[in-house]
């Protein structure tokens, strides 16, 4: 998938596509370091126990969609899950059916998966799944991502999408348990036949603090494991490896050009 061509310097999601849609308010991932949460708490949109509920956007479901140039990401401010799959379908079905290629990323569901891979098999040539698995060990994830789906689940649903012939990817950002990401993209590699992004947990201490005390020592841990020196030595060792792309985060560090609009590779 490739964008139109500008001058314009890019990060973040636009590092992957020209636009995002949404449906929903909250997420039920509740994942500590969530940067759409932080901003809602900062404006005072929601609190750290509504959050997690998730509101449907209804006219988000109903809104007529246009085909666009480039790539539609879906979502970026929540997540697919069993509790919000029928409005996700639907906007997704709107997308697709209006010629769009779309970027659907989740930390997946295996219901959720199944039920996509199905119900979108006709628009299979203009989609590609990223997938955000960042950690293995299960006591993190539960410290970091407590709502998500485990590592276990998360890959079965990228082999389901693999098997299913879809375009697959990941996203390693954020990177939780870097010291193990050799024996992460180990597993993950079989499974994708695009791209493995790897990036940080982007201003950690800011958007955890309504829920982890500084000097927690798992936030102390992986603070440790983000500094210069040590993603440099990340990508010392993988940047020879083809499926591997660097986000924003990483390419500030390691002198890398941050992506134009133009060919964009999401």
């Amino acid at each position: 998938m490739t964008t139109k061509s500008t001058c314009e310097a890019v990060t973040g999601t636009k590092e992957w596509a020209d636009r995002n849609v949404n449906c929903c308010r909250g997420c039920s991932h509740d994942c500590v370091y969530c940067y759409a949460r932080s901003m809602a708490l900062r404006f005072k949109r929601t609190t750290p126990l509504e959050w997690p509920k998730e509101v449907v956007l209804e006219h988000e479901l109903v809104k007529k969609r246009r085909y666009e140039r480039g790539t539609t990401m879906f979502p970026t401010t929540h997540d697919i899950t069993p509790g919000n799959l029928q409005a996700c379908e639907m906007v997704l079905k709107n997308l697709l059916g209006a010629g769009n290629k779309v970027l659907i990323v989740s930390k997946p569901h295996r219901v959720c998966v199944q039920a996509l891979i199905q119900s979108l098999a006709e628009w299979k040539g203009q989609i590609l799944f990223r997938f955000t698995i960042g950690v293995i060990d299960e006591d993190l994830r539960k410290l970091w991502e407590p709502g998500a789906p485990d590592f276990a689940e998360r890959l079965d649903s990228l082999r389901l999408a693999y098997e299913a012939g879809y375009e697959t990817s990941v996203s390693i950002e954020p990177l939780l348990e870097p010291w193990n990401v050799h024996s992460l993209i180990r597993n993950l590699r079989p499974l994708v036949t695009h791209s493995i992004w790897i990036g940080k947990a982007n201003q950690l201490r800011q958007r955890t603090s309504w829920k982890l005390p500084a000097d927690h020592p798992e936030l102390v841990r992986l603070l440790s494991w983000q500094t210069d020196d040590r993603i440099r030595e990340i990508y010392e060792n993988l940047h020879d490896d083809p499926l591997v792309k660097w986000k924003d985060s990483y390419k500030e560090v390691i002198g890398i050009d941050r992506p134009q609009k133009a060919g964009l590779d999401v």
